[in-house]
């Protein structure tokens, strides 16, 4: 798996932004994500629609080289981990845990997150129902308004993207890191999810990620 990278200060904290929809901060030995949704594809089969169960599986070995490429302690996940109810996806979160049992996994819940304390205890969930917060950055999944200076958030939910045109005359939509002096919105880690391309340039600094490579997108 490749990993492009690119580093930001926020808050006075030195965060790696990476072209795997996901932060690794390394005086935390941290990472952060959001928007997993874990169980979506299984829910759409369930409805008829027939979607591979690879993607859930794919996702969860991206996490888990991101995990032994940073040596990272610990997870945030900012939001959203599950789609709906338990499947046979989420299922694959125990397995998960159970490679990974020193591991701290915080959740602060999301709109899709649907679990009872007692499967957050089955998958070693460290749970904050509304919002985290460690060395003054706060982590919620809905973003604050844009214009909110009153504090450092991290959020997701959004799931943002934004499109460029390449030659000739060709036009790409990539996700990307959305990030301003008091906000980081995160890209959703999961592959299968669509993308909020609004045009939020005067509010934000973009990062676009591509396949290798990860690139702020010069504001107009």
């Amino acid at each position: 798996m490749k990993i492009g990278e690119q580093t930001i200060t926020f808050n006075k904290q030195e965060l790696t932004l990476n072209t795997q929809r996901s932060i690794y901060w390394k005086d935390q030995k941290t990472l952060i994500l959001s928007d997993l949704h874990l169980g979506k594809a299984a829910h759409f089969r369930k409805h008829g629609i027939a979607i591979p169960m690879d993607i859930a599986i794919t996702d969860l070995h991206r996490l888990e080289s991101l995990i032994a490429y940073y040596q990272a302690k610990q997870v945030i996940v900012v939001g959203d981990l599950i789609h709906a109810g338990i499947n046979q996806e989420v299922l694959l979160l125990e397995s998960f845990r159970q490679r990974h049992p020193e591991l701290q996994l915080h959740l602060v819940k999301g709109n899709h997150d649907r679990l009872s304390q007692q499967m957050t205890n089955r998958f070693g969930i460290v749970h904050h129902k509304e919002i985290f917060e460690t060395q003054q950055i706060q982590f919620k999944h809905h973003p604050a308004d844009a214009a909110d200076s009153s504090s450092f958030r991290i959020s997701g939910h959004i799931h943002p993207g934004i499109s460029l045109v390449i030659p000739p005359k060709r036009q790409v939509r990539l996700p990307c890191f959305l990030v301003s002096d008091h906000q980081i919105i995160l890209p959703a880690f999961s592959t299968f999810t669509g993308l909020d391309s609004k045009d939020l340039s005067s509010l934000y600094q973009s990062y676009a990620i591509s396949d290798d490579h990860i690139f702020p997108i010069r504001k107009n």
